[in-house]
């Protein structure tokens, strides 16, 4: 897992933290194998911690993500401890779930969290 600063071009993804106001360093992260490899891009507050991932639709946005630890933390597919990223809580077919994302394997889904308020 890389750490660096990157200059952005204008327009593209915001330059600062929508929490305290510093700038964002780039994480990318590799994971996977042969044909499988992934590599995804993360956007870190060295600062307040807040962390982003760019939009998959090439939309100029940052969707807040957080880090999991304990029991959540724990991918469920390769095992790894605390490599578990976790979307804002979103509702889906009546349910209040999360986009889970997996930095040691790549691997992607989706948690129920409980019914979603009525």
């Amino acid at each position: 897992m890389g750490v660096e600063h990157v200059d952005r071009p204008g327009g593209a993804l915001p330059w600062s933290c929508p929490r305290c106001g510093q700038d964002l360093v780039r994480e990318t992260t590799r994971s996977g194998s042969g044909p499988w490899r992934k590599t995804k891009e993360w956007w870190n507050c060295p600062g307040c911690g807040w962390l982003g991932r760019p939009d998959l639709g090439d939309r100029p946005t940052l969707h807040p993500f957080r880090r999991l630890t304990g029991e959540y933390g724990e991918c469920v597919f390769c095992g790894e401890e605390d490599c578990n990223r976790a979307s804002e809580a979103f509702v889906y077919d009546d349910w209040l779930c999360e986009w889970i994302v997996c930095v040691a394997c790549g691997r992607e889904n989706t948690r129920r969290i409980r019914p979603a308020p009525k």
